[in-house]
């Protein structure tokens, strides 16, 4: 039966995707949010027309910065016809191993027939090479690129055929919100107080000394109430949903927002947060989120 698999490379498509969206280049990931509900579908629906295949899976290729998933990651992973495939992020923040993924894989399969036809969303000319031995073994790759995004001539040219999925598309599944910048609070003007014999004559005299106000201790189960609140009421419904799905597939809570939270809370308490309250801080996250 003549099948059709997709492999998505995600840097691209976060990246190229928020450029298709707002126009400019360099938007950070943190800001970009995928609704993969909607992507998903999507890609299936565009793959499985222009292939005229049935879908075999999603092959989903991305790199993790850190031993735990993130949000997308996490939901990816538990998704029907998904297969999440992570490289690594090095301590310059640059991925490694993804392109060499999809190559390896797009070379394999291909060598092994499980499909007929291949389609690949990216724009890398490293990915070259994986179309070429991809068509050795007779694999149709059908390259997929984004409204506004670069891509490279080379592998437009190596590609069967070539789709561009428009921004009016992009936009129902990815939307880009620029990180909020707390403004600085100016400190209080230095008023000079001109000296006058009366005070001069005061400070020669000696005051008795007045003992310091204690200064109040934050109540941990109260500021760590209000931080989860505040934290959520800055998320959108698009993220709320995202996270709340992560935390249903058991996973743990993302990496991304388990930082943030615990850097809130810790900033408010001015304080580290020992274990206890770190496990007490994260059930209370799910609670709230009715997971």
């Amino acid at each position: 039966m003549e099948r059709v698999a997709v492999f998505v490379d995600a840097g691209y498509l976060y990246a190229g995707g928020a450029k298709s969206v707002t126009g400019v280049d360099g938007t950070k990931r943190h800001e970009i949010t995928l609704d993969i509900s909607v992507a998903i579908p999507f890609l299936i629906s565009k793959a499985e027309a222009i292939s005229q295949c049935k879908l075999l899976r999603i092959y989903w290729y991305d790199a993790a910065p850190s031993s735990r998933l993130t949000t997308d990651h996490q939901i990816l992973a538990s998704t029907d016809n998904v297969k999440l495939r992570l490289g690594v992020i090095n301590g310059f923040g640059q991925q490694k191993g993804v392109d060499g993924k999809i190559i390896t894989d797009l070379a394999e399969l291909s060598r092994n027939r499980a499909f007929t036809d291949a389609v690949l969303l990216g724009g890398d000319e490293d990915l070259r090479i994986g179309v070429e031995l991809a068509q050795e073994y007779g694999t149709r790759v059908h390259l997929f690129t984004i409204d506004g995004s670069t891509s490279s001539p080379t592998l437009r040219q190596e590609s069967d055929t070539t789709s561009i999925l428009a921004s009016v598309d992009i936009k129902t599944f990815i939307s880009v919100r620029p990180a909020t910048i707390v403004p600085a609070i100016p400190a209080p003007p230095t008023v000079s107080v001109p000296a006058t014999a009366a005070s001069a004559a005061a400070s020669t005299t000696t005051s008795p000394a007045i003992p310091a106000s204690p200064i109040p201790v934050p109540d941990f189960n109260t500021t760590m109430q209000a931080e989860i609140k505040g934290y959520l009421a800055g998320l959108s419904p698009t993220e709320q949903v995202s996270l709340t799905a992560a935390l249903k597939t058991g996973a743990g809570i993302p990496a991304e927002h388990d930082g943030r939270l615990l850097a809130r809370t810790r900033g408010a308490l001015g304080r580290p947060l020992d274990q206890p309250e770190k496990a007490k801080l994260r059930r209370a996250l799910k609670h709230e989120l009715g997971v």
